[in-house]
């Protein structure tokens, strides 16, 4: 998880990125903010894929786009079932991957022997949330304070 902070706070950017876990909010949040420091309000730089019916073929032709007057093209993919099975031509592009192309995926379940999981890992970051300890929460907590704890709770 500081890994990917440090991303987004330094700007410096990996061409993938897999945020994987239980811990739904975590990942929500860093997906959001991934998306953020990324492609800003761009949605013109800006591709979201989610569910099993992703075709990899489109996501490899919107990767090879160059971005239009911005830095970066971001493909997002969620819940795409990719690191299960089926993810093999993608994770063969994942050493083609433009300078200027970033994906983030986040799914639920990965496994970590599979291709597609190795070629992310090794060209950007893998992180994984799991259900956060009683004890980190009630840091947590204490850090932000019990109002603010509450709201972001309510959103859940």
């Amino acid at each position: 998880m500081k890994t990917l902070a440090q991303d987004i706070k330094s700007g410096n950017f990996k061409n993938a990125y897999l945020i994987c876990g239980e811990e739904e909010y975590l990942k929500l949040n860093y997906k959001n903010q991934l998306i953020k420091a990324i492609a800003g309000e761009d949605t013109m730089n800006l591709a979201l894929y989610e569910g099993k019916n992703v075709d990899v073929n489109d996501v490899i032709d919107n990767a090879e786009t160059f971005p239009f007057f911005a830095k970066y093209r971001l493909i997002v993919l969620e819940q795409s079932g990719l690191f299960k099975t089926g993810g093999e031509q993608l994770a063969e592009y994942m050493d083609k991957i433009p300078e200027t192309t970033i994906f983030l995926f986040v799914e639920q379940d990965v496994d970590k022997r599979s291709k597609m999981y190795k070629a992310v890992k090794d060209r950007g970051r893998a992180v994984e949330l799991p259900f956060q300890s009683e004890a980190v929460l009630k840091k947590w907590i204490l850090k932000c304070g019990l109002p603010k704890f509450l709201t972001t709770m309510e959103r859940r």
